[in-house]
């Protein structure tokens, strides 16, 4: 009834169409859904289409068998699809259905459904596309997916059939499948290939190829696949070229794709109307073919999923590279095409990577090729961060991949770099660099390196910051040391076999071997609960007896011992293995060494001994017959569980038991620890398998294998994991306990010695061993660099960095790291620590970088070392550093250096370790480059390393290396525009520090002529400083200091620093550090007082020093400072020194002279000889007397007005300024000068109080030496000098410090209203002891005019001058004769030399008056005390002639000078001498000499003055009688005169004088006939009226008569005959005393110019020499600097030349022509044999053209030409010179240093003669000089080419052979060759025979 309702429901009549089939399309779906019932009961097949997958429980449950399929079926199901185009699509899917229920419930059905009628129906569905255009999509679509399911079920049955059974073959379906599957669309007519049919078509095969469902998407031939037993069906599959009909489909889609750009052509017309429709439609039909390229690519997948052999089939047939050309002829691939081709590599999803692993590194390579075709950057991106994602996921990843030379694929890709994006370059370059630390050719290195090839020196490839990075990571692997060289035995069946060994040769057992597990099969092991373990070694005998160790599958070492009975282990607890890293695991099992002694074993990992415990040793007499090493071996035969005992542990312990197997009981391992018990386990033999798991491979790598045959020792197993697992022979190069190793050595493998599986045996026993699995051999980059040039090969890296601009830096190479680094509180700088984490941080910096790569490049890897060595790397590397922007350079940089030499260091490569010291750390050309923390953090490195080993670096990093580099970096030259001044002068503090590191522990000869040329040379006061300042600390604090006196107290050491005083440009702080440091040591008693002469410039002299100082102003700091040396640090006072420290402070401010004669007058005050010391001095008077004059500076003003106002300290109170004064003003002169002398003289701030007598060593200047060291900052301190306490009042201390303070930060011409400290310097007043707690702090306010202060300052100074110059006179000078007084004399001549008066401070006519005044005073004391000492009175009677004399000529014209204090003094004097009433002439002529004097004070003095000589003349008058008539005359004569003018005046003299008239009337009256000539003259009898009666009378014409005839006449002969000849002797007196001053002067000016010429000489012409020697060393170092530099910038284009030769690594992508030239090397015929490349070759076109006088095309020079040319006048070219001569230039350094060597040796002239050079064109008379050393010929012609002459010198190293020769005939003449193949022809005058005896050289051969 089915059959006839379906033939009904296919017929076609119209009337039928129009009945209604409702009823019957449900009776045939029902009877349909009946019999699918009934063959498949449990609805398998509806299951299986709903995705639900039946286990194998529930496929047991079902217990009922489907119905008996009739035979009717196959004729029913084929009839039913014949001429089926009216039938509906639902009921072809129910007929579909029930075909798949019958193959779906029972194989017998199937078997029987399953034949070439029902599956040529199924091929027909799927091939029938005509009903496709009238029915539902969906419904078709549906049929179609049935159709497909039901052929997966075919071929599943058909698999698990067998041959006899199937009607119909799997190939055969599949020859059909796929068939139809790339069935020929073209061969259809036009009419039916519509787009729609297209569409169809390609949904079809889109369906046979992948079957997609609602939720998921089942893959038909995925589907296929997934059975029981794939391989089967996976060689169906590639027996049905299943490749090649996949590949035609991806090509078919092609053709598709050319068809529809025809078809757009065509319609091209129609494209305004259709656009929005055929838009739509070719993205819709663009989709479908990337969905069906993702499909093939997705059965591809399938084919070869798990297949070693599918993928082998596919390469060889299609090709990964055919498979690349189709996919890429489709055109931009979509992204899950890209996806699909990563799940192909991995076999499954790419996310899963980390546990899939890669299964095909194929796709990954074409993925790789096709990333520079992809328009889009986000596809790049994704998949190159995928690709660096899946193949760097662990080592097995790198492993395939290297194997598969992805390096050489990632390469070529980025050669195409104008087409990447830079994220993808990038990961790619991150890729490589993983991918080469695992393992790299040189090929690849070398390729890698072409690729940053630039076509312009100047240009930076972009390449290059990110390959440099790769190349980092390549020398640093990503994990510790690993094996390059193993056995892969990650396969089950893997391992090594090894042959029977038939006898043991030894008595233990030992093994060690490398290995490496990876941290995922710890996963995966764990998944399996049974367990495997993992076989590390097998060695048993036919008994089953012997030795075994593995690994469990929770990564646990288990060594064990299989005997007979027990199978005993002992475990290594705690430790997996299963980490991806190396191991180095030793066993040893040692027997006991007596019988039943116990046997042992330990177990050592990387060296350490981990387990020693107590393990049974099997029997080693039978022969070893299954022998393996990391492989599974033979299974454990379990025997019966009737057979297999039980366990010992199990059993109780009997005391009885002895058996050999009872020692590993319980009961004898009751000695041992808990932790043994825990790591022991002992079972019956035979159970292993169940307790421990099935045995299997190592699944790991295994590296190099040795087995002993006695027991290692602990030493040797430390050696053995020493020398790594990459060491062939690891006792090679090892200690004395490694030399009998060798000689028990079992057996030996290596991957290295493995070929054709056949593992050879290294030891003598030829043990070799069969391989199953593979080897694998790694290259490491460390050694691959060197087959391609070395480490030198890096450098042209470095040289493209060296060209980034600070624009052109990438981000994140200028970021500043200085943020992380910590600064402490103590402000020190430090440098961070070598840790992974700092080294990662310095990656950011490309400099960095680059120096990295070098220190791992030479990191355990000696030959590199050697090769960094003899290539001269490192002083490359310095090269190119130097050239490195300065925006580079940065803190990164200096860690990175210090991370390579604590490398270097740990090598103890002492040679390479040099080099670097020499070329990197200590070449500041590198580090004066960067910002202050890069070279403040250099510094701080130098001084650590420096401390840690000082006396390595002192002899060539010492001292002298320092100044020179504070000099060249640091000094006046450098430039400061990177850097402030204060981190300059920081940065000189750093380095002077090491200089005083150095010289604190004592500093030699050499280091201390450094620094002193180094003082000498420098022109710069903050260099200067830094350095004295060093020096002075060192002899105040340094423990050795004793011996830096010694040396310094050699001639031309610190004496010659006086020099620097001549230097006006220095400041006072130069000047105050050198006296320092000469104070200290004047200071030192390690030394002979005669040592210290020269310092005291004892043979020189100071007056000297004030001569070469000119007529500059001398400032306080210089005056302090020698006249603290000349006092304080002399036991005995020099006061020919001192006095030429007075002459030169002439020249200094009034505040200076007035400190100054404070110090002399308290010297005179404290030692009783000083005035005589000063006395004795030659032109004393005139050195002191030019104190007096005016300070003539530019400025014009005597104060120094730079000093800060006073404030004297003070505890309680303040004293008014004018208390001060008016306690002053109040004071007579006597007081005034008690007070000075009683009060300063204690108090004075430069006395030497303070309990410390003048004899003492307490310095005059005393400075706080609290401090320990100096500060660099200038001392601007508040006072300059300590202040002493004193019991005054006023501490005059604060006045003094401050007038002698020089404040350098003030201008001379500061303004008036300026505060200045001389405004009280007069104010010394003294109060008593009550109040010597009146506080010290005096605030002088500044109301006191400045005017006020210049007088006081001035009255002191004259105050203490004349007491000076009265103390020298009266007591230095004691002797009364005509010497002394010429001496005193030259006092008052010094004070009126011409041309001196108006330069004075005061007048000298005042300045004499007080003098006279002082002496006056000691006269009359020294006569008052010696009465009776004539030499006093003489002295007196002298003094009065120069008073009177003063008087006379001063007075007359100056009235002033006539004061009381001389009327009184000069009273006294007389009185105390009694002249008056002596009758000795000279007593007279004082009398006479006393009248005068009388008479002119009254005539000329003031009233008071007036009185008191009355008074005293009227005395006299009384006393004496007058015998003389013009005696009488005289006095009258002049009394009168007086009188008069006081009448006509009407003064007050009168009154003073009518007594003393009265007197003289009454004594004369009849002496002058008074009562003849004067008769109405009053009478002075006491009359009461005289007084007015005597003035009417003088007015009275008598009187005025009686004078003018009879008394003027007789006074002027008095006066003519009585003093006439007083002033004539004092005339002569004053004309010696003034030729004396000149002569004395004279004298001294002479001595001064001596002193000039000797300080010239033994000072300044030292100094001078010491610079110049000092400048040419520097010069030397300098041009010896830029050689070395030259040379190494010679070397690097050597080696640039061959790296960019045409084969080089770095060879130039365009060729430049190569020229060729005769070499410079001739054999011994003179031949030149040799062509080397002439690389400054020139075609001589401007030579030419002027041969053929064409001229010379000028063109008009460019600004960089012009600089270019000015440079070479500067610095000569090195052009010209040949750039590959550098053995020559290797021979003349060699030379040079030879020569250098040479001429510490004396050289001594052997031979000179005259001879002529003959040379080819020409004869050059010239002379020959044969030395000790070197051979001379010295041109002697007149005429020479260009001023050159034929000048030679040659080295005896240098000459080879010296030859006889015939000239003319004549055996006269001989030639002499060169090394260098040079030769020169001489010829004699005498014959040579003659002329060789006496010269014989050692070193030359004479033929």
């Amino acid at each position: 009834m089915t059959t006839l309702y379906i033939q009904q429901l296919k017929s076609k009549k119209k009337e039928k169409e129009l009945a209604d089939q409702t009823s019957i399309e449900e009776f045939v779906i029902h009877a349909l859904a009946f019999c699918e019932s009934l063959y498949d009961p449990y609805r398998n097949w509806r299951h299986r289409i709903s995705g639900r997958i039946l286990s194998t429980v529930e496929k047991s449950r079902q217990k009922y068998k489907p119905a008996s399929l009739t035979v009717e079926f196959v004729p029913f199901f084929y009839q039913c699809f014949q001429e089926s185009e009216h039938l509906k699509e639902s009921l072809k899917c129910c007929l579909l259905h029930l075909f798949g229920a019958i193959v779906a419930g029972g194989q017998r059905n199937a078997l029987q459904a399953i034949s070439p009628a029902t599956m040529e129906v199924l091929m027909r569905v799927l091939a029938d596309c005509d009903s496709w255009e009238d029915g539902n999509p969906e419904e078709v679509g549906r049929k179609v997916e049935l159709t497909l399911k039901c052929l997966t079920e075919v071929v599943h049955i058909l698999l698990t059939s067998s041959s006899d059974q199937r009607q119909v073959e799997t190939s055969t379906i599949l020859e059909n499948y796929f068939k139809l599957l790339n069935s020929d669309h073209s061969a259809l007519p036009n009419q039916r290939r519509s787009r729609q049919w297209e569409s169809r078509f390609i949904a079809l095969q889109i369906k046979m190829l992948s079957e997609y469902l609602i939720r998921s998407s089942v893959y038909t031939i995925t589907a296929m696949l997934d059975c029981t037993d794939r391989p089967v069906l996976q060689a169906i599959f590639l027996n049905s070229n299943c490749f090649e009909h996949l590949i035609r489909l991806l090509q078919n889609c092609k053709l598709f794709l050319n068809a529809n750009s025809k078809v757009a052509d065509k319609n091209e017309k129609d494209l305004a109307n259709k656009l929005l429709t055929e838009m739509n439609e070719d993205q819709v039909f663009q989709g479908q073919l990337d969905c069906l390229a993702v499909s093939t690519i997705q059965a591809l997948t399938a084919v070869m999923n798990k297949s070693p052999a599918a993928k082998e089939v596919f390469k060889e047939r299609i090709g990964y590279t055919h498979m690349f050309e189709v996919l890429k002829s489709l055109g931009q691939p979509p992204l899950e095409l890209l996806k699909e081709l990563m799940n192909m590599a991995v076999e499954g999803d790419h996310t899963s990577v980390g546990i899939l692993g890669i299964s095909n590194v194929q796709p990954l390579l074409l993925l790789i090729q096709w990333l520079p075709e992809l328009e889009s950057h986000d596809l790049q991106i994704f998949i190159s961060d995928w690709l660096k994602r899946i193949c760097c996921i662990n080592r097995q990843s790198r492993t395939t991949c290297v194997n598969a030379n992805m390096g050489i694929r990632i390469i070529e890709t980025l050669d195409s770099h104008s087409s990447l994006h830079r994220t993808c370059a990038e990961n790619l370059i991150a890729l490589h660099g993983s991918l080469g630390s695992q393992s790299v050719s040189s090929e690849e290195i070398r390729q890698l390196l072409r690729l940053l090839r630039v076509d312009e020196s100047d240009y930076i490839h972009p390449y290059t910051t990110h390959v440099t990075r790769a190349i980092l990571t390549m020398a640093r692997k990503q994990s510790l040391e690993s094996a390059l060289q193993y056995f892969n035995l990650s396969h089950s069946m893997a391992g090594i076999s090894v042959p029977s060994i038939q006898k043991w040769p030894g008595s233990a057992f030992s093994f060690s071997a490398w290995f490496c597990l990876d941290q995922d099969q710890l996963t995966l092991g764990n998944a399996n609960k049974g367990g495997k373990r993992k076989q590390l070694y097998s060695f048993f005998t036919g008994g089953g007896m012997g030795f075994e160790a593995f690994i469990t599958h929770s990564g646990m070492l288990v060594v064990a011992v299989c005997t007979k009975r027990e199978y005993a282990t002992v475990m290594l607890p705690d430790h997996s293995f299963c980490d991806s890293l190396w191991h180095n695991i030793t066993i040893v099992h040692m027997p006991g060494k007596r019988p039943f002694g116990q046997s042992l074993v330990y177990i050592y990992d990387n060296g350490q001994q981990k387990v020693s415990a107590p393990l049974r040793f099997p029997a080693m007499n039978e022969p070893f017959i299954s022998c393996c090493i990391g492989s599974a071996g033979q299974r454990t035969t379990t025997p019966p569980p009737s057979q297999i005992p039980d366990p010992p542990f199990s059993s109780p312990i009997t005391p009885h038991r002895t058996s050999f197997g009872g020692i590993l009981s319980s009961a004898s391992w009751g000695g041992t620890t808990e932790k043994s018990k825990l790591i022991t386990k002992l079972i019956s033999a035979g159970t292993q398998d169940s307790e421990w798991g099935c045995p299997t491979s190592l699944e790991g790598q295994l590296g190099s294998v040795i087995v002993f045959y006695e027991a290692l020792q602990p030493p040797q197993v430390k050696a053995l994991y020493l020398a790594g697992p990459n060491c062939l022979s690891p006792w090679k190069f090892q200690e004395s306990d490694m030399a009998d190793l060798p000689g028990t050595v079992l057996l030996h493998y290596t991957a290295k010695a493995c070929k054709n599986s056949i593992c050879l045996d290294l030891s003598t026993n030829c043990l070799h061993g069969r391989l199953t699995g593979n080897k694998v051999v790694n290259w490491d980059v460390k050694d691959i660099i060197n087959c391609i040039g070395g480490l030198n090969v890096l450098f042209p890296l470095m040289e493209q960095v060296s060209h980034f601009s600070e624009g052109q830096i990438p981000e994140g190479l200028n970021e500043s790291t200085v943020s992380e680094l910590i600064t402490p509180v103590e402000g020190d700088w430090v440098v961070l620590t070598s840790t992974k984490a700092s080294e990662s941080r310095l990656e950011r910096n490309l400099i960095a970088t680059f120096i990295l790569i070098v220190k791992h490049f030479i990191q355990r890897h000696p030959i590199n070392q050697d090769n960094l060595i003899h290539s001269h790397g490192v002083a490359i590397l310095g090269a190119l550093l130097q050239k490195v922007p300065s925006t580079l350079m940065d803190v990164n940089v200096l860690m990175a250096i210090q991370l390579l030499i604590e490398q270097v260091s740990l090598e103890k490569n002492m040679q390479l370790l040099q080099q670097m010291y020499q070329y990197l750390l200590f070449d500041f050309r590198i580090w004066n480059r960067g910002d202050f923390p890069f070279r403040i953090g250099h510094i701080q490195y130098l001084s650590t390393i420096i401390k840690d080993s000082r006396r390595v670096f002192r002899k060539k990093y010492g001292v002298q290396f320092l100044l020179d580099t504070l000099r060249i970096y640091y000094g006046s030259d450098c430039k400061y525009s990177e850097l402030s001044l204060d981190d300059i002068r920081t940065i000189r503090t750093s380095l002077y520090g090491l200089i005083k590191y150095f010289l604190c522990k004592g500093g030699t000869h050499e280091e201390i002529q450094s620094i002193m040329g180094y003082i000498a040379a420098v022109n710069e006061e903050e260099q200067l400083f830094g350095i004295l300042d060093i020096l002075f600390s060192l002899l105040r604090t340094s423990p050795t200091r004793g011996q830096l006196f010694l040396l310094l107290f050699e001639p031309g050491n610190a004496d010659i620093l006086y020099a620097l005083l001549l230097n006006q440009k220095y400041s006072d702080r130069i000047r105050e550090i050198i006296f320092k440091v000469m104070e200290q040591m004047l200071k030192c008693t390690n030394v002979y007082e005669r040592s210290k002469q020269r310092i005291r410039l004892r043979e020189v002299g100071y007056s000297g020093l004030g001569l070469l100082l000119n007529e500059a102003l001398v400032n306080t700091s210089l005056i302090k400072s020698l006249t603290n040396q000349v006092i304080s640090t002399d036991p005995a006072i020099n006061f020919k020194d001192l006095l030429s420290v007075v002459y030169i402070s002439h020249r200094a401010y009034l505040n200076v002279r007035v400190v100054i004669c404070r110090k002399i007058f308290q010297i005179l005050q404290s030692q009783p000889d000083a005035a005589h010391q000063i006395s004795q001095q030659v032109g004393w008077q005139d050195t002191l007397v030019s104190l007096f004059l005016k300070p003539n500076f530019e400025n014009g003003n005597t104060l120094h007005k730079h000093s800060r106002p006073v404030l004297m300290k003070d505890n309680d109170k303040n004293i008014s300024a004018e208390d001060i004064k008016r306690n002053f003003d109040e004071k007579t002169d006597d007081e005034k000068i008690n007070s000075f002398v009683s009060a300063h003289v204690s108090s004075d701030q430069w006395s030497l109080e303070d309990r410390h007598s003048l004899d003492s060593n307490t310095p005059l200047f005393q400075e706080d030496n609290s401090v320990g060291e100096l500060s660099f900052k200038s001392e601007n301190q508040e006072e300059f000098w300590h202040k002493n306490p004193s019991h005054l009042s006023l501490d005059l201390s604060g006045i003094d410090s401050c007038e002698l303070s020089d404040s350098g930060s003030q201008m001379p011409d500061s303004p008036p209203s300026t505060p200045s400290p001389i405004e009280s310097m007069k104010t010394f007043s003294v109060q008593s002891d009550k109040e010597s707690s009146v506080p010290n702090d005096v605030g002088f306010s500044d109301d006191l005019s400045l005017l006020e202060s210049q007088e006081r300052c001035e009255e002191e100074l004259l105050q203490l001058l004349t007491n000076i110059l009265n103390c020298v006179m009266c007591k230095g000078l004691e002797k009364s004769d005509d010497d002394t007084w010429i001496e005193r004399g030259q006092v008052f001549s010094a004070l009126t030399k011409p041309g001196i008066s108006s330069e004075l401070l005061r007048p000298s006519e005042e300045i004499k008056l007080i003098l006279l005044q002082k002496m006056l005073e000691w006269a009359v004391t020294e006569n008052r005390e010696a009465k009776i000492n004539p030499v006093t009175a003489e002295n007196a009677f002298r003094l009065m002639l120069i008073i009177q004399d003063f008087l006379q000529s001063e007075g007359l014209v100056n009235s002033n000078m006539w004061t009381e204090k001389l009327l009184e003094d000069m009273v006294l004097l007389l009185d105390s001498l009694a002249a008056w009433y002596s009758e000795s002439p000279v007593w007279v002529k004082l009398s006479q000499i006393q009248i005068q004097l009388l008479l002119g004070f009254i005539g000329r003095g003031n009233l008071q003055v007036c009185a008191m000589a009355s008074a005293k003349l009227n005395t006299l008058l009384q006393t004496k009688v007058i015998e003389n008539q013009d005696e009488a005359c005289y006095i009258l004569g002049k009394l009168e005169h007086v009188l008069s003018q006081s009448i006509k005046e009407q003064t007050e003299i009168y009154s003073f004088l009518v007594p003393l008239v009265r007197t003289l009337v009454s004594k004369i009256y009849e002496l002058l006939f008074m009562n003849l000539h004067l008769p109405s003259l009053p009478f002075t009898n006491g009359s009461s009226s005289f007084f007015e009666d005597f003035q009417e009378y003088c007015s009275s014409n008598e009187w005025q008569v009686y004078i003018e005839k009879y008394i003027v006449p007789y006074m002027k002969q008095y006066e003519t005959h009585t003093f006439y000849d007083g002033h004539q002797h004092m005339a002569l007196y004053w004309k010696d005393c003034y030729e004396a001053l000149m002569v004395n002067m004279h004298k001294r000016d002479r001595e001064g110019g001596e002193s000039k010429l000797k300080f010239q000489e033994f000072f300044v012409e030292p100094f001078n020499r010491k610079a110049r020697q000092e400048n040419l060393r520097y010069n030397n170092m300098l041009k010896q600097l830029s050689s070395q530099q030259l040379a190494t910038l010679r070397r690097w284009k050597a080696i640039k030349l061959y790296l960019t030769c045409e084969r080089g690594p770095w060879a130039e992508r365009k060729q430049n022509p190569v020229h060729w030239k005769l070499a410079n090397v001739e054999n011994y015929s003179r031949m030149r044999l040799k062509l080397v490349p002439n690389y400054n070759f020139k075609t001589h076109d401007e030579a030419s053209a002027l041969r053929d006088n064409l001229g010379i095309q000028h063109s008009q020079p460019s600004s960089d030409s012009l600089l270019l040319e000015v440079v070479k006048q500067v610095k000569v070219s090195d052009l010209e010179e040949d750039k590959l001569d550098l053995p020559e230039e290797e021979i003349t350094s060699r030379v040079n240093i030879d020569e250098k060597e040479e001429q510490d040796q004396k050289e001594k002239l052997v031979l000179s003669e005259d001879c002529e050079l003959i040379t080819i064109i020409d004869i050059i008379p010239g002379r020959l000089e044969i030395t000790t050393q070197h051979i001379y010929f010295y041109d002697g012609s007149i005429e020479k080419e260009d001023g050159v002459g034929f000048d030679f010198k040659w080295p005896h190293s240098q000459v080879r052979e010296i030859h006889l020769r015939r000239y003319n005939l004549r055996r006269s003449a001989l030639e002499i060759f060169h090394v260098d193949q040079s030769n020169y022809f001489l010829n004699f005058k005498k014959e040579v025979c003659k002329m060789l005896p006496f010269w014989k050289p050692h070193t030359i051969s004479l033929k």
